[in-house]
């Protein structure tokens, strides 16, 4: 409309110049993200919410475009007014002027660089030496951490802390709970039914094995927005104060819920220590401990799974004599358990005094005053299949022993699991208000750095504990999970779907372009985008993850879009006699406005979720910075070098033509 022609043959004319170069642009975004759909294991379960509607939002934006748009473009827009109004004169002309000399800025630097090839190669190739060279200072992790205002807590006390003492530390933790007017909710379980110890009949009585020193709770929290505080704060804070107060805490934990398949109870940061011999490995995991609490200060709230210190009353039967006795190990074991721990009458009855009630089962054990100390146990009596009543100390003793509170493996080994967790880059410290003013003025606990993400973490912790543990020479050692070893997986299946998207790409290319070499020009705008998504993610002080990883896959599309846009229009132009060098400056020039568009509307779409999360989007940020850092400094050094690229392409075609 500018060259004067009317709406339907500018229309027309418009659609037909970017047709191709739009539905190749729009594949390229596709075909980048579908390898994901396909990924499987936690990848995919991952993503493939998200990337089903990428794929079918850009499918529809490509027939809108082609087809709404530019009918609505045909019937509304108008000619160049000679008087143009108010608004125009106030808003749209100094925005137009802005561009025009944008524009001319651009078009001298292009012919400046021109001429000046070398140069801007050196700087290409120190551009990429330090973009690259932030990912060092970055660290990675598997998933970023989110705040939805919910938590998840785990209490164990001390092996052989009855249910009734739990009670108590729970009712204390509760008290230290109350003082964060943030918490809204806590839900408590102590003790648990069912699991280790229990058996048909049986009722939860606190006597249930391992699980009676144990308590979980749901931790809720008020909305972000409502807080001061963010939720690792908060917590950080009551375990930290419940651990230097409450007596008798073997191990508490409290973990935020994050908002993807990811978000389980379980520890980020977990090393396995290994070994046949249950006391030698869990006292080398007890020393690694010990050396994680020392010497690195951003490991968050660690422990152990098990300790080798639960107090056990073994029976040793003899055998010879309970075969003479008319017994066997299974019916002096059965016996003594329901002494200790009752058992419910098969039949139902309705007492008297209840008649009101519905019919119930009786429990029948000890009274509690017979069955209080290891010696009242060598006094149960057995009953053998004559009759015959037997004291427990005729066929078997009692001994007094420790063992582990928990048999864990991995696999055929034997493990301890040393977890902790981690915070993010930008975490401070909790403060606690000590004066009783209502002001949070006392740090609780300082940090010498800020801390690293996960994978850092935890190859800390495990570098320092194999330096410094006097370990045994064989069957013996360290291995990582928990985020580590998950973040591996999904970075390799990451990787070799973006491979394959990237080969995909690169054919698609060729078939348009009509050879191998032009479309490398535009496969090179890769490593320039990656270079804004590291120093951005610095910046942000967030770390390298699957969903900065997915950022950058989004990003991949995007960023070859613009290179494919300003090559097809220089391609137009050289076919159409225009001289080289003018072609790549003229199709530079004309494809700078449309390249701006579309990185300034995705930067002003994605700015709320990089800057300003919301409670529940905080863990897609790294995906948001990526793709805003990546756009800015790709899209800027796509323009500045990807004219420069073809120029250098094309000068090796020309040879190739004359030495072939």
């Amino acid at each position: 409309m500018r060259m004067g022609k009317d709406p339907m043959q500018a229309t027309v004319d418009g659609i037909t110049e970017v047709r191709r170069s739009v539905a190749a642009s729009t594949l390229m975004i596709v075909i980048a993200l579908t390898p994901l759909l396909f990924a499987g294991g936690i990848v995919e379960q991952m993503f493939v919410g998200l990337v089903w509607p990428l794929i079918f939002g850009l499918l529809a934006s490509f027939l809108v475009s082609m087809t709404l748009t530019a009918t609505l473009a045909s019937r509304f827009l108008h000619g160049i007014s000679e008087q143009p109004t108010r608004i125009e004169r106030w808003l749209i002309q100094p925005f137009q002027h802005g561009l025009d000399r944008l524009e001319s800025g651009y078009a001298r630097l292009i012919r400046w660089l021109l001429r000046h090839r070398f140069a801007n190669m050196m700087r290409i190739l120190a551009t990429l030496v330090v973009g690259f060279g932030f990912y060092y200072f970055i660290g990675s992790e598997m998933m970023p951490l989110g705040d939805i205002g919910q938590a998840y807590l785990r209490l164990e006390m001390q092996p052989g802390t009855s249910y009734a003492a739990t009670e108590r530390a729970v009712r204390q933790l509760q008290q230290i709970i109350e003082k964060y007017p943030e918490i809204r909710r806590v839900s408590w379980e102590v003790g648990a039914e069912g699991g280790p110890g229990y058996y048909e009949g049986a009722y939860f009585t606190g006597y249930a094995s391992m699980r009676e020193n144990t308590a979980t709770a749901m931790i809720t929290l008020t909305s972000k927005d409502e807080r001061r505080r963010d939720i690792w704060q908060i917590i950080d804070a009551i375990q930290a104060e419940a651990t230097a107060t409450i007596p008798g805490i073997r191990l508490l934990q409290i973990k935020e819920m994050g908002v993807d398949v990811m978000a389980t109870a379980a520890a980020p940061i977990q090393i396995l220590i290994y070994g046949p011999d249950f006391e030698l490995t869990s006292r080398l995991a007890e020393e690694s401990l010990r050396i994680a609490k020392a010497q690195v200060p951003d490991l968050f709230q660690p422990g152990t799974s098990w300790t080798m210190n639960r107090p056990l009353w073994r029976l040793r039967i003899d055998l010879t004599k309970a075969a003479q006795m008319g017994f066997t190990p299974e019916e002096i074991a059965r016996q003594a358990l329901y002494a200790l721990k009752g058992g419910y009458t098969q039949q139902f009855y309705r007492f008297p005094e209840h008649a009101d009630r519905r019919q119930t089962t009786i429990l029948i054990r000890y009274e509690e005053s017979q069955r209080l100390h290891p010696a009242d146990l060598e006094q149960l009596m057995l009953v053998n299949a004559r009759g015959e009543s037997v004291p427990l100390k005729a066929v078997a003793r009692v001994e007094y022993t420790l063992a582990p509170t928990l048999i864990e493996r991995d696999g055929l080994r034997r493990v301890v699991s040393l977890m902790g967790y981690y915070r993010k880059g930008d975490y401070q410290p909790p403060r606690l208000d000590t004066n009783g003013d209502g002001q949070a003025d006392t740090i609780l606990f300082e940090l010498p750095h800020p801390p690293r993400p996960s994978m850092d973490v935890a190859m800390d912790v495990m570098m320092k504990a194999m330096a410094q543990v006097n370990w045994p020479p064989r069957e013996y050692g360290m291995e990582v999970r928990g985020d580590m070893t998950q973040m591996m997986d999904s970075f390799r299946r990451m990787m070799v779907g973006f491979l394959v998207a990237l080969l995909l790409m690169y054919l698609v290319l060729v078939a348009q372009f009509g050879g191998f070499l032009q479309p490398l020009q535009m496969i090179f705008s890769l490593p320039l985008e990656l270079s804004g998504v590291f120093i951005f993610l610095w910046l942000m002080k967030q770390a390298f993850s699957t969903v900065s990883l997915l950022g950058i896959i989004v990003l991949t599309g995007m960023d070859i879009t613009a290179a494919i846009l300003m090559i097809d229009l220089i391609l137009v132009l050289r076919a159409q006699g225009v001289p080289r060098d003018e072609a790549v400056v003229q199709g530079c020039v004309d494809r700078l406005r449309p390249i701006l568009m579309t990185v300034m509307v995705t930067i002003a779409a994605l700015a709320p979720v990089a800057f300003f999360p919301k409670m529940g989007t905080d863990a897609y940020q790294p995906l948001a910075t990526a793709v805003i850092g990546g756009l800015l400094m790709g899209t800027v050094l796509t323009l500045i070098d990807i004219p420069i690229m073809h120029t250098l392409v094309d000068d090796l075609l020309r040879w190739l033509r004359r030495e072939l």
